[in-house]
């Protein structure tokens, strides 16, 4: 579903990733990671998708809102675990958005 974002300008945290063969526990704590990054002050809504490569936007108010969530303790203890074993290479890219335009489903 893409993500109902308002009025810009706000920003982008692009999250690009390549996943390792084994990948236990990550659609559990990609799940997690969701419904706590929802909870977090200046979430706007994310995007996701995963063929090859996995490519999740999350949008956010302000760079300040994107540090709290970087820093959220259960946050770093995915990073970790990403880090760690579940993928061979990724990139975390900020942006803002200054446009946007498109329409809605018919």
């Amino acid at each position: 579903m893409i993500a109902n974002t308002p009025e810009p300008p706000y920003y982008a945290v692009i999250f690009t990733s390549i996943k390792e063969e084994v990948t236990e526990g990550y659609a559990e704590m990609a799940e997690q990671m969701e419904a706590l990054a929802r909870q977090q002050p200046g979430f706007l809504g994310v995007e996701s998708a995963r063929e090859e490569i996995g490519i999740t936007v999350s949008y956010w108010s302000s760079l300040d809102a994107i540090k709290q969530w970087k820093e959220n303790a259960k946050h770093r203890i995915a990073q970790r675990l990403g880090y760690q074993e579940w993928y061979t290479s990724y990139r975390t890219r900020i942006c803002l958005v200054e446009r946007e335009y498109g329409i809605d489903a018919k």
